[in-house]
Parts: C-alpha cells; sequence; structure tokens
C-alpha cells in the first residue's frame, strides 16, 4: 500500500497542534499560578514586574527542552521502518518534518528579530535535549521500590528540574553572595515547595493504568502505597530546601500533600512526561495560600507548625489511604 509523505506530514501537523495545545496545562500549575499572580499584582500597582523575570527565565528555559524533540519520534520507528517508502520519500519526510520543529521556528525568529547568538543558543540547547537521559529501572542506581520509582517519575517532570535549578540558584547566593540577605532564604525554599507542589496533586499521574491494577493487586494498603510516594516526594524536597530553609519548605511540603492527596485518589489525572505537571485551581490556589503562609510562619517564630503539618499530612495519608481501600 502507497504511503503519502503529505499525508504523514498532515498527522505529524495535527500531533504538533496537540502537543502545543498541551502547554494549556501550565494554566493550572502552581507556579504558573504564582508568576501570573505576581505580574498581575505588579500591573495593578502600576509597577513594571521586574521581580517575575528571573522566574520567566527560568521557565522559559526549561521550555524549550521538550520543544526540541523531533517530530518524526512520534512516529514508532519499527512502524516507520515498514511503511513501503522510497529514499527520496523518506528524505522529503525528513525535510518537512524539521519545517515543523517549533524550536526551528524559535531559530529564525531569533535570527531575524534578535541575534544570531541567541539563535546558536536555542540550537546548541535542542542538541542537548537530544541526549537520553534514560531512569529507567534496571539501569538506576536507586534500590527497587515504589519510593524509587517515583523519584524517577519526578526527575522525568519539568516541575523537579526547576525546583532544583531555583536551589542551585538560591544555595549559590548564600554560599557566594557577598552582602546575602537572610530573610530570602525562607522564602527561596517556599519557592522551591512551591515548584513542586502541583505534582503533590496527581501522586499517581505518570502510572499507566496497567500499574494502577498492578497498585490495587499488592498485598499493600492504601496508605502504604501513598506513603511511598510521599517519601519520594519529601526526600527531593528536602534535599532542595536543606541549604537554604528546611523548616519553611518542608511545612509547605507537608501541607501539598495533605491537601494533594484527596484528588490524586480521587481523579486519575494523567501527565506527560518532560512537561509541567497540572492540577486543579481550587487545590492549587489552597496549596499555596496555607503552604506559603504556614511555611513562612515555620521559619519565624512558630517552630512548632513544622510537625503540626507533618501530624496533618499523615492524618491526610490515613484518611485517603482507607478511601484507596474502599474503591479496591
Amino acid at each position: 500500500m502507497k504511503v503519502s509523505v503529505w499525508a504523514v506530514l498532515r498527522a505529524l501537523t495535527r500531533a504538533i497542534r496537540r502537543d502545543l495545545a498541551t502547554w494549556e496545562s501550565v494554566k493550572v500549575n502552581n507556579f504558573f499560578l504564582f508568576v501570573a499572580l505576581l505580574i498581575y499584582g505588579a500591573l495593578v500597582s502600576g509597577v513594571k514586574p521586574a521581580s517575575s523575570y528571573p522566574f520567566l527565565i527560568f521557565l522559559g528555559f526549561l521550555l524549550l527542552f521538550p520543544l526540541s524533540s523531533d517530530p518524526l519520534d512520534k512516529i514508532p520507528a519499527s512502524r516507520l521502518a515498514s511503511w513501503p517508502l522510497t529514499r527520496r520519500d523518506r528524505i522529503a519526510l525528513r525535510f518537512g518534518s524539521l519545517a515543523l520543529s517549533p524550536i526551528l521556528w524559535l531559530v529564525f525568529g531569533a535570527m531575524l528579530l534578535a541575534s544570531p547568538l541567541l539563535a546558536l543558543c536555542f540550537l546548541l540547547i535542542s542538541g542537548v535535549s537530544r541526549v537520553n537521559f534514560d531512569f529507567s529501572l534496571h539501569r538506576s542506581p536507586l534500590p527497587p521500590g515504589l519510593a524509587a520509582n517515583h523519584v524517577r517519575q519526578m526527575f522525568s517532570l519539568l516541575d523537579t528540574w526547576l525546583a532544583v535549578l531555583l536551589a542551585i540558584g538560591g544555595t549559590s547566593y548564600r554560599v557566594f553572595g557577598t552582602h546575602t540577605d537572610e530573610a530570602a532564604f525562607p522564602m527561596l525554599a517556599i519557592l522551591v515547595a512551591l515548584a513542586l507542589s502541583t505534582n503533590a496533586q496527581s501522586l499517581f499521574g505518570l502510572d499507566a493504568k496497567s500499574a494502577m491494577v498492578r497498585y490495587r493487586l499488592l498485598p499493600l494498603k492504601g496508605w502504604q502505597i501513598l506513603l511511598q510516594k510521599d517519601a519520594a516526594f519529601l526526600s527531593i524536597l528536602l534535599l532542595c530546601v536543606a541549604p537554604l530553609s528546611a523548616p519553611a519548605g518542608m511545612t509547605f511540603g507537608f501541607v501539598a500533600l495533605a491537601i494533594g492527596h484527596y484528588p490524586s485518589v480521587s481523579h486519575h489525572r494523567p501527565q506527560r512526561r518532560w512537561r509541567f505537571a497540572s492540577g486543579k485551581l481550587l487545590y492549587g490556589v489552597a496549596q499555596i495560600t496555607l503552604g506559603a503562609s504556614l511555611g513562612l510562619a515555620a521559619s519565624q517564630q512558630a517552630l512548632w507548625l513544622l510537625p503540626t503539618s507533618a501530624a496533618v499530612c499523615l492524618l491526610s495519608l490515613h484518611h485517603n489511604g482507607r478511601r484507596w481501600d474502599a474503591a479496591r
């Protein structure tokens, strides 16, 4: 059967269009919501939102990586090899797919509107993003288990890398800064926790349907499965906020998990790898407001809020674990 190159390119165009449409999920990502509120507050007050520029640079840098993927990667290699395409057809398909690459549009736009140096930066990022980072189970140095698996899943979300970048920036400021402001470190820890918090609403978001079936067949209680997910989340968070302010960051993390357990168990919200996690606006607002206020208070005078938030997280774990068991 003859396969039309134009038909394949039209299918790739639709796939890329759907892929770009998924970026609408950033509207319900907690960090994007925070940046939007920051910009809105600055505009209402009549000043330029300069304080949001570093966050926008971080986000823009991370967004370039998934945009740099090869459009032909959307076609399984075995299927592409089985199609009766001539050598000329495959060359035409390769050049046609390059024209559909979003990073190529950015390169041309940078050359026309900005500078060749910026275009070169886009190309370098595109090349780095093609490196195959394999987080599969058999190559991971982590011990086998649900917690280790969730750690690998979290590192395939851009939220985690945003948190790592913020933690590196904050730690560098603390170590190498000349006139550091100690009041800034709790806020930086809260920002790190905020970057991770959306994932707490979809702890099973990267698990396939077959994995969900296996979870329910395991001889484990619901709270034990959730505890493994929580342990992975809190381990990454602790490593990131320890050089900044552990009470502020961990209090935010416990609050985010306490709120996020309910939607994680009630709604299986599928997430996509190498994208930002998406959640629901109601839970996101609750995580941001309660997590930030309690985290900031815990870093100042009310250190008792840290164990209190951990206790609330355990109560949420127990309650939603029972809900998980009831749904089996």
